[in-house]
C-alpha cells in the first residue's frame, strides 16, 4: 500500500513537471517569436529606408527625369518607399511573428492559438499541483494520526507502569 501511494505521488510529481515544462515551451516560444519578429520588422525597416536613400531613389529618379522634373520624380519614389515601410509595419504580424511561431510549434499557427495553449497547460499544471497537494496533505495527516496514535498508545503503557 505504501508503494503504491509512493509510486502515485512519484507519478503525480513527474506529472506536475511535465505540465510546468510545458507551460515554459509555450511561454518561451511566445517571448522569442514576439522578439525575433520585432528584430525583423525593425531590419527590415533599417533596409527599406537604406534602399529608399542608396539604390532605387537614384536609379528612379534619373530614369523619371527624362519624362519629368528632377524633384517630381524624388517625390514619387520618396512615396512608394513610405507606403512599403507603412505596409510592413502593419502586417508586422502576419509577416514576421506568425512563422516564427510556426517554425518553433508545429502545431501552433498564430498567436491567438499560441495563448489557447498556454492557457490549456497552465491550466493543466495547476489541475496536477493541486492533485499533489492534496496527496501530500493527506500522507500528512495519515502520518499524524499515527504519531498520536502512537503518543496515546505510549502515554497509556507509561500510564499502566507509573502505578
Amino acid at each position: 500500500m505504501e508503494n503504491d501511494t509512493l509510486e502515485q505521488l512519484k507519478a503525480d510529481v513527474t506529472a506536475c513537471g511535465e505540465s510546468l515544462g510545458n507551460v515554459g515551451k509555450l511561454r518561451l516560444i511566445g517571448i522569442a517569436s514576439r522578439v525575433l519578429g520585432l528584430f525583423l520588422l525593425i531590419f527590415t525597416v533599417v533596409l527599406l529606408v537604406s534602399a529608399l536613400l542608396l539604390f532605387g531613389a537614384v536609379a528612379a529618379i534619373d530614369a523619371l527625369s527624362a519624362i519629368m522634373p528632377v524633384w517630381a520624380a524624388s517625390l514619387m519614389m520618396g512615396s512608394i518607399y513610405i507606403v512599403l515601410i507603412a505596409v510592413a509595419v502593419a502586417c508586422r504580424k502576419a509577416l514576421f511573428i506568425h512563422p516564427f511561431i510556426r517554425l518553433m510549434s508545429k502545431e501552433i499557427n498564430t498567436e491567438e492559438e499560441l495563448a489557447l495553449k498556454t492557457m490549456e497547460a497552465e491550466h493543466k499544471a495547476e489541475i496536477q499541483y493541486i492533485r499533489l497537494e492534496t496527496k501530500v496533505e493527506n500522507a500528512t495527516r495519515e502520518l499524524n494520526m499515527y504519531a498520536a496514535l502512537a503518543s496515546r498508545i505510549w502515554s497509556w503503557i507509561t500510564g499502566k507502569i507509573g502505578k
